[in-house]
């Protein structure tokens, strides 16, 4: 296992000759300095600059946000990569390592509740594929986060397979992309989330796939009002999710799928995201963790494996 920092996380590799593992820090490193919002230089933060003039994006910014846009659409806007300036303006203006030193996050007040926001009826952003374009609308800014993550450790694993390596592994800060099986299969944790050096369970994988945890009891911190807060934004009230779940996992072929659909689980909640999650993706499985500590599993965990070993690599 080789373990390194980027993307303000802990990122480790299994499975990996040198070379790759040199080409995985590179990668990752290469993604933060472009697709970062926390960056004044990168060309993510001159996209949020444009601000409704045509902005010419590199492939990499185009890709990652051609993807985004896609699964935004997909899930009615659900899943938004458009909230930026709403994290912003609730305190999550830095880096979660900076907001985390024991400083208040300054956001502004509580307005009053956001009204329903429209399903899709116009996008945050227009793409022209040919042009390699983006036009971003007046009081957007994209925050890719755990997208950009997922999305990256997808595209590595793509480049990696082509390239000759069979089986491996990539770890980006919990959220797992397993491609090729060995012998004895993918041994996975899940931790607890209200005590993460806890596992809540442990799975073993038989089949490649990208597993993700989306959790309201990380990333959280205390505005200047004394208000707690935490980086998963309903779109539908623009505002931290309270949805009765405080951790979701998905299992799904990629770890772009799992990372978008972890999400929108948790914002969902248990009895509108389960019907949704069966109703879209049929073939995923999923976990999820409620308030008071219990489990909530689906029937479909066998498509991946089973519930069973001791742990490889932690899951969240």
């Amino acid at each position: 296992m080789h373990t390194f920092r980027a993307m303000n996380t802990q990122f480790s590799t299994i499975g990996l000759p040198r070379a790759s593992q040199a080409k995985a820090e590179s990668w990752f490193a290469f993604v933060e300095r472009n697709l970062s919002r926390f960056r004044p230089g990168s060309e993510l933060s001159a996209l949020n600059r444009s601000q409704g003039r045509p902005f010419m994006a590199s492939a990499l910014l185009f890709q990652a946000l051609a993807g985004a846009q896609r699964y935004y659409e997909e899930t009615g806007g659900l899943f938004h990569p458009y909230l930026g300036k709403v994290l912003a303006s609730l305190g999550y203006s830095d880096s979660f390592e900076k907001l985390s030193s024991g400083e208040a996050a300054h956001g502004v007040p509580d307005a009053e509740p956001a009204a329903p926001m429209p399903i899709c009826e116009e996008a945050p952003a227009t793409l022209n594929p040919g042009m390699m374009t983006v036009v971003l609308q007046e009081g957007y800014a994209v925050d890719l986060g755990g997208f950009a993550k997922g999305w990256s450790a997808d595209q590595l694993s793509g480049m990696l397979r082509r390239e000759g390596i069979r089986i491996g592994a990539i770890d980006a800060g919990g959220d797992i992309v397993l491609w090729g099986v060995p012998d004895k299969g993918w041994e996975i944790a899940v931790a607890n989330p209200f005590k993460p050096e806890e596992d809540l369970l442990s799975l073993r994988i038989g089949r490649p796939a990208g597993i993700a945890t989306s959790s309201s009891q990380k990333r959280r911190w205390t505005d200047e009002f004394g208000r707690e807060r935490h980086h998963l934004i309903d779109p539908r009230r623009l505002a931290p999710a309270d949805s009765g779940l405080v951790q979701a996992t998905v299992i799904a072929p990629t770890l772009t799928e799992a990372e978008v659909y972890a999400k929108c689980l948790l914002l969902l909640g248990e009895e509108k995201g389960v019907p949704w999650l069966r109703e879209k993706r049929p073939d995923y499985a999923y976990f999820a963790v409620r308030r008071d500590g219990s489990v909530l599993r689906s029937d479909t965990l066998e498509r991946y494996g089973s519930e069973e070993g001791d742990g490889y690599a932690r899951a969240i």
